[in-house]
């Protein structure tokens, strides 16, 4: 009941209107769709890809942290428990030269110095041992008192610390204001005297290492509200990180505690690469917005006034069959259908002066049956084409989508595309050779998807032959043909071989392949079959394609065209199409 009422509606709407809603619901629709879908997983992609990226490079951040705080707090453990260290630091010396041969003894003697250079790395213990001299590995803890980290690690009671801050007490030209240190009392033996390590550990060089792993993100490594990193050198000292975050559209975030200390380290990003690329590209993108929206309209409205103004005219000389007057058309233009149709009418008007009208009215009858017979008939086996090759080709590229999981088929979807578009052409049954060649190029590249390495392909076209027109996707059938039953039947690796060419005045058109081949007697019956094929016949046989592809072919030629086939079991199979020149037509 819907249909019917649908072909109704149809009915009453004027052609040019046909024509629009068909680009809006098998064009713009489709389209659109399909397009929102694809952007939708290409910026889901980029984003999930972005924040990858960011999670990856505060990893980094941490992990080069981390490992320069790991390398000093393992200095510092190794200077702990250094016993002539701690023996020669408890020690009270009474004169200077005993001192200085205690202080030789264990700065040069031991592996102090080896511990304590590192990367240009501060490495000093304060001691309250006034028989200590002033040195740059030892000082009084009095010279302590009063600097800020001293102040920062008693207040933080631990044995242990880490301490990030900014120092604007020191003099920047002589010492660093940026302060990344870590304070440890050394009590592991029994001690007379109270020692403190401190290792200083050189901020340029982990702001270097940080700064490798950035990728270009804006980065800040935070205790608290103060920045001890920020990416490229960036002079900041102090942050609102809820403001950055508001403003930035992708981000990640790591915390790194450690010895009391917290460090937050932030990536941000502030737009996804493919907004970049949109921008940078949008006057191309309007143009093919242009081509693939308004251009196809254009080209729409072209087509239908070419059919509809002809229309007209072969509605108003059919219009003087009331008065049973034909006339003749005076001029006609084209050769497509419509204008076959009117040369048509002129040769019927000519035969209407000749015949008798009872003669005449039994001869339209006959004809215009006959015409109708063979529009249906062209019309069943085009339709019944259409989704047997439809179907196969999405098969390959849903196996190809399951078994690999890439993002490829957009490139195969455009092959489709292609065989498709020139499937559902309208007003013509028939294409060039070239077209035809086409399809199956693209056909087999589809096919190599689904079948990888195991099947490889050569299409050989003579020049002279691609303008001549045959009907739309008979090869396509026969090489179809090849794949399914040749290809698939062998698991080792096949060829498929296309090749057009003129011979003795005939257009010659081989396809073979190097699949598991036919034994003789289903040549036979495949030959039989060919020969005496019909619409009713092909209902439910095997081969339909191929019977399909033939008797599609003799209607073109009128019976003019003859089938071989030359096979061998486990080794192939070629199919030799020989169509005189004669009886075929070239594309102007």
């Amino acid at each position: 009941m819907i249909r019917k009422s649908l072909i109704k509606l149809l009915n009453n709407i004027k052609l040019h209107n046909k024509f629009l809603i068909m680009y809006v619901f098998c064009v713009i629709v489709p389209l659109v769709i399909t397009d929102a879908v694809v952007f939708n997983s290409i910026y889901s992609r980029e984003r999930k890809s972005r924040i990858n990226e960011l999670d990856q490079t505060t990893a980094k951040y941490v992990s080069t942290i981390d490992a320069a705080i790991v390398r000093n707090t393992s200095i510092a453990a190794s200077i702990s428990k250094n016993q002539q260290l701690n023996q020669f630091l408890d020690e009270t010396y009474t004169s200077l030269d005993d001192y200085y041969e205690a202080y030789y003894n264990v700065v040069n003697k031991s592996f102090y110095t080896s511990l304590t250079y590192s990367k240009n790395d501060t490495v000093c213990i304060y001691v309250d041992n006034p028989t200590i001299f002033e040195s740059s590995y030892f000082k009084n803890i009095s010279k302590a008192k009063g600097k800020e980290w001293y102040s920062r690690f008693k207040e933080s009671g631990k044995d242990e610390c880490l301490l990030v801050y900014y120092d604007d007490t020191v003099n920047p030209i002589t010492e660093r204001q940026q302060k990344f240190m870590f304070v440890q009392k050394m009590h592991i033996y029994d001690s007379k005297c109270e020692k403190i390590l401190c290792i200083e550990m050189n901020s340029s060089d982990i702001r270097d290492q940080m700064l490798k792993p950035s990728s270009g993100f804006e980065m800040y490594v935070c205790n608290g509200n103060y920045v001890v990193f920020a990416d490229y050198g960036k002079a900041i000292r102090t942050i609102d990180i809820n403001i950055i975050e508001k403003d930035r559209k992708l981000s990640s975030h790591r915390v790194y505690t450690r010895y009391g200390t917290t460090l937050d380290v932030y990536a941000f990003s502030d737009e996804l690469l493919i907004n970049s690329v949109i921008e940078s590209n949008k006057y191309i993108i309007l143009f093919l917005l242009f081509t693939t929206l308004l251009l196809p309209i254009l080209i729409m409205k072209l087509i239908e006034r070419s059919l509809s103004s002809r229309i007209t005219i072969l509605e108003n000389a059919f219009n003087g069959s009331q008065s049973d007057k034909f006339q003749p058309i005076g001029s006609v233009e084209g050769n497509d259908e419509i204008s076959a149709l009117m040369h048509n009418y002129n040769n019927i008007v000519s035969i209407n002066h000749d015949l008798i009208n009872t003669l005449y009215k039994d001869k339209l009858k006959e004809q215009e049956s006959d015409l109708s017979r063979k529009n249906a008939e062209l019309l069943a086996l085009q339709s019944q084409i259409n989704p047997h090759f439809l179907f196969n080709s999405l098969e390959s590229i849903r196996m190809h989508s399951i078994l690999k999981g890439e993002d490829e088929t957009a490139e195969m979807v455009e092959k489709l595309a292609l065989m498709t578009r020139q499937n559902v052409e309208w007003g013509n049954d028939l294409v060039t050779v070239k077209k035809e060649t086409e399809s199956i190029e693209a056909y087999l590249y589809l096919q190599s998807y689904r079948f990888g390495d195991r099947l490889s392909f050569d299409v050989d076209v003579d020049k002279s032959c691609e303008d001549y027109l045959i009907p739309k996707l008979t090869l396509v059938t026969f090489v179809e043909n090849a794949c399914v039953h040749g290809i698939e039947s062998k698991s080792s690796a096949g060829w498929i071989f296309v090749r057009v060419y003129e011979k003795d005045g005939d257009l010659c058109m081989e396809i073979e392949d190097t699949g598991g081949g036919m034994s003789d007697e289903e040549i036979s019956n495949l030959l039989s079959s060919i020969e005496t094929v019909s619409i009713d016949q092909i209902k439910g046989k095997k081969h339909v394609g191929i019977l399909n592809a033939c008797l599609r072919l003799k209607l073109h030629t009128n019976n003019n065209v003859s089938f071989s086939i030359d096979s061998e079991v486990g080794v192939g199979m070629c199919v030799l199409i020989r169509i005189p020149m004669k009886k075929l037509h070239r594309s102007k």
